[in-house]
C-alpha cells in the first residue's frame, strides 16, 4: 500500500506540530490537539502506523465550507475513531483529528498552521486515485555530526 509520512517536531503544551510529506514530495504542517493519553476527541493519537481510508465527513464538509463531502479517515487506531484529516489552523479547531496546513507559525503568540483550507485541497489532489495509504507517524529525531 502507498504511503504518506508525518514527522512531528513541536510537542507545545497547546497542541502538537508536524510536517506531512506527499505522494509528489511536497510538504504540508499539521496541528493536533497535545498527547493527553490518546483520549478520544481531545488527544492527538500515538505515533505508529495507521491505514487512511476515504470516508463522507460531516466535519470535513462543515470545515471545508461545503467544497468536500469526503476525506480522509485515519482508521486502526488503538480505542479510537472517526479520526479526520481536515481543515483546521488552530489545536482548538480539532478534537483528536489532524488539522492541514501550508505552514508551521506563531501568530499572537500562538502555534498555529497557515492556509488550512488551501492545503487541504491539495491534499486531497495529492491523493486521488488510491483506494487508501498507509499514515506513518513518527517523532522528528535530531542527528547530531
Amino acid at each position: 500500500m502507498p504511503s504518506i509520512h508525518l514527522e512531528r517536531f513541536a510537542y507545545a503544551p497547546d497542541g502538537v506540530f508536524g510536517r506531512l510529506t506527499l505522494p509528489d514530495g511536497e510538504k504540508l504542517y499539521t496541528v493536533e490537539r497535545p498527547w493527553l493519553s490518546n483520549k478520544p476527541f481531545e488527544s492527538c493519537i500515538p505515533d505508529g502506523v495507521y491505514e487512511l481510508q476515504k470516508r463522507v465527513s460531516p466535519v470535513v464538509d462543515r470545515t471545508s465550507g461545503g467544497e468536500f463531502a469526503e476525506g480522509w479517515e485515519v482508521t486502526n487506531v488503538p480505542e479510537r475513531e472517526y479520526i479526520m484529516l481536515h481543515v483546521a489552523n488552530w489545536p482548538e479547531d480539532v478534537e483528536g483529528c489532524i488539522g492541514i496546513g501550508r505552514d508551521y507559525a506563531v501568530l499572537g503568540g500562538r502555534n498555529a498552521v497557515t492556509d488550512s483550507r488551501a492545503s487541504f485541497r491539495k491534499l486531497m489532489r495529492s491523493l486521488e486515485g488510491v483506494d487508501s495509504w498507509d499514515l506513518v507517524i513518527t517523532g522528528y529525531h535530531m542527528e547530531y555530526p
